[in-house]
């Protein structure tokens, strides 16, 4: 059945056009000249989709637009607004308040009204009577719309609230797989069989008994709020369709609670739930091109992408089709599902321009390809001040780690990308000691230089040149390993813990837990790094220990600080972005009390003080004696007195 339009539009020339284009999209079209029988229209009959102009005769558009959400019959109902009177950024915040999405400014382009009702009619399903719906759509529905108000499922015989302030999600009643947040913290084992017991027989009083209890603070209590929101809301991505009631409620506009990260919820629930929809996306709209649209903009920086899909999103400039910007062997439905459900690409039959920014002063965009922690050559050389020059042919001596015997010097470019997979594979495993060739008992600072200068000589910047793809990463990775050894080897200190760390001539003959103990050394290595404060060899032995042990939480964290710290970065917003990002990745993957004494004082320094306190209490919470974390609290307790110092001098001036 035809999908029902009506136009509220007082210009009698413009409702023709428009009512033309209507037809002609086999829509089926009708017209109000004034607000007050457009108003009537729609309580008799709701249409599917409401075209509304502003200045409306009779009643002013804004007024019916209120009327309508107030009621529960069109409380969801789609509207796109067509306005030539009120134009620029404030009345358009002012229209997503009152659930609408699409504003078009007088005059606008047809194609423009053709994409803002083809976005808009599928989200009326559930006022065109269908009853059952995926999770994901009706989600959609209010965080788009940024509704207030209650949402009503039945699934499994059971009945779940769902609570929205602005389109978020602030609160669930009953959860779809855990019946309370204390059966979710009793899942967690933060609240026993015997406390669970008494937080069950108090539903009264009993949202803040894991903190009368002592099970945790307030500030964990609150965090474990938020995750187990989450939680709950993930599960019902992978539940079958559903039927909802909306329940509509008005809040004040400065109403801004704390809640869950909505974009990259759809991200995570769209990789966690089936692969269905995402396949039929991808067969429908495969051959059709892709490009961003100023949505992608508003939502892109909440999201944490992997590596590919950062290379993916950097293509969608309308002028390449879906399918051939997705390789066989990169899953991206779930993004692209993610995307398109938040409007945040359009596809078409035609190549299209690419959208920007505008006027929107974006600094970074967190999911931008940057390439970091990849060692360079050049400044490398330049800090070993001590170094003499060596015979370039000094490079067989580390070729004689490979058990073939001797490299020769690479003629074409497939010997020379022979010589570097043979180099890489030699160096797997290997101790400092042995990347060099070096026997501890004939260690000589003249051999060590003397075979460092021979590899990075051998592998300077012309033979990258040469080389590309697996080959030349491969060669970043060897100049990376040696320049970690050569470190630590030419200082005496780090060369003196080194060999107590290390204990063992075993190392790197290919024994089980090998990498495992790899890891350990070059961890300890950069942790003693980090109380020296050398920032860059802190760096360097823990991205070291990330390399051959990529799920230590520990490991992550610790590289994350060893890089927020470090004076390199100080001025690039990107890297201090990423170390943020890396040590929340951290946090995810382990709770301790270091990552949460690290994110504490990078709160500290940016004024964050209220979350800075929560992540010290963590911290200490799972370690009382930690001493970062102790000395986050005072440095915060006295930055506190300082303030009132300072307010007490303003006030008796």
């Amino acid at each position: 059945m035809a999908s029902r339009v009506l136009l509220a539009e007082d210009n009698l020339q413009l409702a023709q056009s428009v009512l033309q284009l209507l037809g002609r999209q086999g829509l089926i079209a009708e017209h109000q000249a004034d607000g007050v029988s457009a108003l009537k229209s729609i309580a008799s009959n709701p249409p599917d989709l409401l075209l509304l102009d502003l200045n409306l005769p009779g009643l002013h558009g804004i007024e019916l637009l209120k009327k309508l959400r107030q009621s529960p019959r069109t409380a969801a109902l789609p509207v796109v607004i067509i306005t030539g009177a009120y134009k620029g950024e404030k009345y358009h915040q002012a229209a997503r308040h009152l659930g609408v999405s699409h504003y078009l400014e007088k005059p606008f382009k047809s194609g423009a009204l053709r994409q803002a009702i083809a976005e808009a009619l599928p989200l009326q399903a559930a006022v065109a009577g269908e009853k059952q719906r995926p999770f994901a759509h009706h989600l959609r529905e209010v965080f788009l719309k940024e509704l207030c108000g209650q949402m009503v499922f039945s699934h499994g015989g059971n009945s779940h609230t769902l609570s929205f302030i602005k389109g978020i999600p602030v609160g669930i009643g009953r959860g779809f797989q855990h019946s309370d947040l204390g059966a979710y913290l009793r899942s967690k084992d933060y609240l026993s069989a015997a406390e669970y017991g008494y937080y069950r027989s108090r539903p009264a009083e009993n949202r803040t008994l894991p903190v009368q209890l002592g099970c945790l603070d307030y500030h964990a209590l609150l965090q474990a709020e938020l995750d187990y929101l989450e939680h709950e809301l993930l599960q019902a991505f992978s539940l079958p369709p559903m039927a909802s009631r909306w329940i509509p409620f008005e809040l004040p506009s400065e109403v801004c609670p704390l809640s869950i990260n909505m974009p990259q919820l759809f991200y995570d629930g769209f990789h966690s739930s089936s692969r269905e929809a995402g396949a039929t996306l991808l067969r429908n709209y495969g051959q059709r091109f892709v490009a961003a649209t100023e949505g992608y903009f508003r939502y892109i920086n909440f999201m944490s992408l992997r590596e590919q899909e950062k290379q993916f999103i950097e293509q969608l400039d309308g002028q390449s089709r879906l399918g051939t910007l997705l390789p066989g062997d990169f899953d991206g439905a779930p993004l692209v599902l993610t995307l398109a459900s938040l409007n945040m690409i359009r596809f078409s039959e035609e190549p299209a321009a690419a959208v920007s920014a505008g006027d929107l002063p974006i600094r970074v965009m967190f999911n931008a390809c940057v390439e970091e922690f990849e060692v360079d050559i050049e400044e490398s050389l330049e800090s070993f001040t001590d170094l003499t020059s060596a015979d370039e042919e000094a490079v067989d001596a580390i070729a004689a780690v490979v058990r073939s015997g001797e490299l020769p010097a690479a003629q074409d470019s497939g010997d020379l990308g022979q010589e570097v997979r043979l180099l890489a594979k030699s160096l797997e495993g290997q101790n400092h000691y042995q990347v060099f060739g070096i026997k501890p008992a004939k260690f000589s600072i003249d051999l060590l230089k003397e075979r460092y200068f021979a590899i990075t000589r051998r592998f300077g910047p012309d033979i990258l040149m040469q080389l590309g793809g697996e080959e030349a990463q491969l060669v970043e990775q060897i100049l990376s390993i040696v320049a970690t050894a050569y470190d630590t080897l030419s200082d005496v200190v780090k060369k003196e813990r080194y060999d107590e760390l290390l204990g063992s001539d075993k190392v790197g003959l290919g024994r089980e837990g090998d990498d495992r103990f790899q890891a350990e050394v070059q961890a300890e290595s950069g942790k003693v790094f980090l109380e020296m404060e050398e920032w860059d060899n802190a760096e360097k032995a823990l991205q070291e220990a990330v390399n051959f042990d990529p799920n230590n939480g520990d490991y992550l964290a610790s590289l994350a600080w060893a890089t927020y710290r470090n004076p390199r970065y100080s001025n690039s917003s990107a890297m201090q972005t990423k170390a943020k990002q890396m040590l929340n990745k951290a946090l995810v993957m382990e709770r301790f009390p270091q990552g949460f004494a690290y994110k504490g004082w990078i709160l500290l320094e940016s004024g964050q003080e209220t979350m800075a306190e929560a992540e010290f209490s963590k911290a200490l919470k799972l370690d009382a004696r930690h001493v970062l974390a102790r000395k986050g609290m005072r440095a915060l307790q006295e930055k506190r007195e300082q303030q009132k110092r300072g307010l007490f001098k303003r006030m008796f001036k």
